[in-house]
């Protein structure tokens, strides 16, 4: 059987008669039926405009401003604050910006990072068994959007994210004993042991109290342990301080340094009662029945002595540099290829 042939002239009308239907076919679906074809433009439409009014795309993954508003919420509820500070909502725009191109990046590198579901399922059990009750947990849960099966997910997600990550920078992270000895040159003369020595007390609170009344109660105190009463006993059974009251009033050892709590007691220098002897202070929040031991003198540390909070430090540090330089440098290739927009508002 031969095939059929056609002239050019033929081809050319069948062709025509193909473009008129197609033609006519869009007229009226997008001018009189409102069908498929209109639909779908408008509905391009409505999404780029939507899109447009959106606070980032991040490589066609958009962050909504309702996605925005419920990470800030969660920051201000983590800082304990009620609203966020106009200078913090860009770079809270920002961070979210970073986390999504991280997310993006371990996303295609799953095969070659470990399995985190574990890991985010005992985390939440963790944070039940710290909250006062299961219920409370679940209704914190929903306040911030999420069911507990969904914050799992997200949390093995950040879980996953963050493997991702440390696996990026470790090569940039690696401190050798001569990188904390060298180190270690350029700053010994600041690496001081301040004079130090130990310290049990009786606290009396007298916070909403009269504090002369709470000043009469530790005096007596005071007058009972000069006639020979036990210090460790007395403590345990009138110190408010829970913790060194449990220990007889043990504090511990307190050094002659910036970040005591109780600046005002004095431990060291003029005035400070030699080791053994009973004497009787007031702070801020009390009074304070001192039983002090012999003060150490403050020296220079040696190398091995600080050597691995140094190399610790020094690690820090570089794990610090590392993260933002890869952060920059995924903001940058993002933009480069123009996947990064930002409508800040």
């Amino acid at each position: 059987m031969s095939a059929v042939k056609f002239s050019s002239l033929q081809i050319s009308a069948i062709k025509l008669m193909l473009f008129g239907s197609v033609l006519l076919y869009l007229v009226i679906d997008l001018f009189i039926l409102e069908g498929p074809v209109w639909r779908l433009l408008h509905k391009q439409d409505a999404a780029a405009a939507e899109n447009a009014n959106a606070p980032a795309i991040v490589y066609g993954e958009v962050i909504t401003q309702e996605q925005l508003d419920q990470f800030t919420e969660q920051q201000n509820h983590l800082r304990g604050r009620s609203a966020v500070p106009e200078t913090e909502k860009i770079p809270l725009l920002m961070e979210m910006v970073h986390d999504t191109l991280l997310r993006l990046r371990s996303r295609y590198n799953d095969k070659n990072l470990p399995d985190t579901t574990n890991a985010a399922e005992q985390e939440v059990r963790n944070l039940v068994a710290r909250a006062p009750s299961s219920e409370m947990f679940d209704s914190w849960l929903a306040s911030q959007g999420y069911t507990r099966q969904a914050y799992t997910r997200e949390l093995s997600t950040r879980l996953r994210d963050r493997h991702f990550l440390q696996r990026v920078i470790e090569p940039h992270c690696r401190v050798s004993e001569e990188d904390a000895a060298r180190h270690f040159e350029l700053i010994r003369d600041s690496l001081v042991q301040p004079e130090n020595r130990p310290l049990r007390h009786i606290f009396l609170s007298s916070l909403g109290k009269d504090s002369e009344t709470v000043r009469r109660h530790a005096e007596s105190l005071l007058h009972e342990l000069e006639k020979g009463a036990d210090f460790v006993a007395l403590a345990k059974a009138h110190s408010e301080d829970p913790t060194s009251a449990a220990r007889g009033g043990d504090v511990g050892i307190v050094q002659n340094a910036e970040g005591f709590p109780l600046p005002e007691l004095p431990l060291f220098g003029e005035g400070a009662p030699p080791s053994g002897k009973l004497s009787l202070a007031q702070s801020r929040w009390g009074w304070h029945i001192l039983l002090l031991g012999e003060i150490t003198p403050a020296r220079a540390l040696r190398f091995e002595e600080c050597k691995e909070s140094l190399k610790s430090a020094i690690r820090s540090a570089q794990e610090e540099i590392a993260v933002r330089v890869f952060r920059s440098s995924m903001l940058k290739e993002a933009f480069a290829k123009k996947y990064l927009e930002i409508h800040a508002h």
